[in-house]
């Protein structure tokens, strides 16, 4: 598993994981009901590797890749 804050997914060379950057736009706008602070966000890589035993507990999925195992997520207290 590969965790990407915002910013190194944003300056990722990988095009499937700037998508999931760019769509976290989604709940950083000022004013939405749906913001979630910035260092609250990452993306998360599981190409190749398995999910965690405690991933649920650790982060809650917000998007998620329409094919690779790609996802944007919060990271849970």
């Amino acid at each position: 598993m590969k965790l990407l804050s915002l910013q190194e997914a944003e300056r990722a060379s990988d095009i499937d994981i700037k998508m999931l950057a760019v769509r976290s736009s989604r709940y950083r706008v000022f004013g939405s009901t749906e913001r979630i602070p910035f260092e609250e966000l990452a993306v998360i890589d599981l190409r190749g590797a398995s999910e965690p035993a405690d991933f649920a507990e650790r982060f809650q999925v917000l998007e998620r890749h329409p094919i690779a195992a790609i996802m944007l997520v919060r990271k849970k207290s």
